[in-house]
């Protein structure tokens, strides 16, 4: 996968070479934010690559300078009441899909992964990001309360990091991500392409019962948080929506170093 930013007008590139299927965000005018097109497209590719049994392991990444900075915000600023409902349950398909993969999934993250892609990314299940990758939970910011991203973060990071990450609403950079566990890597961004490409080739020759039936105990063994915050969020969607201020700060990034 390249950063160099793709000219097609399909705003999901889907491209499986060797039995690896490279997914990207292809909005990097943008910075790959999320609206419902790309949210709907998204889900379709990750079905489609788990049920091609050519493919053996998915790489996710996003075209131009970011990899995605979160929800479409210009889309959601827009959007009529009735139609925050629809965009929360496209997100809830997308993070379901994502959960019920059976193949490896490993993210690429580079420039910023913010919000809603830093979400996808936590249910994923490598994530090798650049060092001068910029990651964080910034929902604050925009005047979002943060429900699914808090319970994402605090099945990976812990309570501890979780609430640093949401209560700041900052960035850190990719080898800080490593010391949070937030992401498993931090390499050069030169490196980035042959770094996944050598752990998606190693994944891809793993059998394919062995990762589909680990994943399938994984999504067991460690998804109650995951399934009390989605329980939670969908009893209280039309509250949280209703809670958005509709207005973004001047600075966007927090008290923190960015």
């Amino acid at each position: 996968m390249s950063e160099q930013t793709d000219t097609s007008t399909e705003i999901v590139l889907l491209d499986v070479r060797d039995s690896i299927a490279f997914i990207t965000l292809n909005r990097p005018r943008q910075l790959n934010a999320l609206n419902s097109a790309m949210r709907q497209r998204l889900t379709d590719a990750l079905v489609r690559c788990n049920a091609d049994p050519a493919v053996r392991v998915i790489v996710l990444g996003g075209a131009g300078r970011a990899f995605c900075a979160g929800n479409d915000l210009k889309e959601t600023s827009a959007e009529a009441s009735s139609t925050s409902q629809t965009r929360s349950e496209e997100y809830f398909t997308l993070y379901d899909t994502v959960r019920q993969l059976d193949k490896a999934l490993i993210m690429r993250l580079h420039g910023h992964t913010a919000g809603a892609g830093l979400q996808i990314a936590l249910l994923a299940d490598l994530r090798i990001a650049t060092d001068t990758a910029k990651i964080g939970m910034t929902e604050f910011n925009v005047g979002m309360p943060v429900v699914i991203g808090s319970g994402l973060l605090a099945a990976v990071v812990g309570e501890a990091v979780m609430k640093r990450l949401v209560l700041l609403g900052d960035f850190v950079s990719g080898p800080q991500a490593v010391t949070y566990n937030l992401v498993h890597e931090a390499v050069p961004e030169d490196k980035l392409d042959t770094r996944i490409l050598e752990l998606a080739n190693w994944l891809a020759s793993r059998p394919e019962a062995a990762v589909r039936l680990t994943k399938k105990g994984w999504r067991e063994l460690l998804g109650d948080l995951i399934d009390r915050t989605w329980a939670y969020a969908r009893a209280t969607s039309e509250e949280l929506n209703a809670a958005r201020s509709g207005g973004i700060p001047a600075r966007f990034g927090g008290p923190g170093k960015d």
